[in-house]
């Protein structure tokens, strides 16, 4: 058996039974990074906050997961991904001693849709940032990785009804930042 045929990764079960994800072998890694590159970097960025660290983060996920061909198979791609960004994202924290998630209004609007007003994209910067870890960490998962809640439980280690009850009390906080920066406009 070739190492491209031993390493198979099974899509996620709402996706055809039977078809699998490339193995990581040239053009087929490729294509894993084109359709997972651009969450897995926002969830990085959301974490360690800087372009660099992201970047760096999000390199060595990749470079991971080519050190796994020939292993068990993974099960839940997207949840496996995001799992590992979160991990290394953590390891370069601590590598760092840094915890300094200040993102930028340029490199929020960076990642993120055009907002159209410079103004709202600062506050909901702003707001994000005030936010405990944890809840933001739940907010990027919904939003930029478009994961359930069971799916985001899942890449954090909690129940499925924490996560929910972070994203809550997330957006009830989000609620009352943007409301008291634009009473002070």
């Amino acid at each position: 058996m070739s190492s491209a045929e031993s390493w198979t990764i099974a899509r996620r079960q709402e996706e055809a039974p039977g078809e699998t994800v490339p193995d990581a072998t040239g053009d087929d890694l490729a294509a894993l990074y084109d359709a997972y590159a651009g969450t897995l970097y926002r969830y990085a960025l959301t974490i360690v906050g800087s372009v660099e660290a992201a970047e760096d983060v999000l390199q060595e996920v990749f470079v991971g997961l080519l050190r796994r061909r020939g292993r068990a198979r993974i099960e839940h791609l997207r949840e496996y991904l995001l799992r590992a960004t979160r991990n290394q994202a953590y390891m370069h924290l601590r590598k760092c001693r840094s915890r300094s998630r200040d993102v930028t209004l340029e490199t929020w609007v960076e990642v993120t849709a055009d907002f159209g007003q410079p103004e709202l994209a600062a506050d909901i910067s702003a707001a994000l940032a005030r936010l405990p870890a944890d809840q933001r960490e739940v907010i990027a998962l919904r939003l930029t990785g478009e994961l359930t809640f069971r799916e985001a439980a899942e890449v954090l280690g909690i129940p499925a009804a924490t996560a929910a009850s972070r994203y809550r009390l997330a957006l009830s906080k989000l609620r009352t930042y943007l409301t008291e920066s634009n009473d002070d406009a």
